[in-house]
Order: C-alpha cells, then sequence, then structure tokens
C-alpha cells in the first residue's frame, strides 16, 4: 500500500517526532515534486512549520519515505 505524502501528513511526522527548527526532511524527489505540484512556482525546498523540506537528489531515500536530517550550526 503506498503511503501519501501531503502537507498533513508532513504536519503529523513532525508533530509526532517533536521535531524543532535542528533539523531538515528529506523526501524521495517523485514525493517533493508531488507535494509542491499546486504551486505556481518551481520551489528547490518548503518550509512547514519551522522545519525545512527539501528533495533527495542523492538517491538516498526510498519513494514514500520522510528523512530526517540534523542541522547543526556553527
Amino acid at each position: 500500500m503506498r503511503k501519501n505524502i501531503d502537507l498533513a501528513t508532513i504536519k503529523r511526522f513532525i508533530l509526532t517526532n517533536a521535531l524543532k527548527g535542528n533539523v531538515m526532511l528529506m523526501l524521495h524527489p517523485s514525493n517533493f515534486e508531488r507535494l509542491v505540484k499546486a504551486g505556481k512556482n518551481k520551489v528547490k525546498s518548503l518550509r512547514v512549520s519551522g522545519i525545512n523540506i527539501i528533495a533527495d537528489n542523492n538517491n538516498e531515500v526510498k519513494e514514500d519515505e520522510i528523512d530526517i536530517l540534523e542541522v547543526h550550526f556553527g
């Protein structure tokens, strides 16, 4: 069964995992494209609830999965 990754799924994922601004989420490129498809402009990243969401350009994330990347400042 395929999982549909939409904005509601992303928000639930962020809340369920109690994520803060020190992480980014990475999606398979096809999932990312479907997520931003409704927008008028082509984007390289999104921001949902203070969390950046980017497409995986290195084929590390499987389709219909969400990967958490830790962000270290300084």
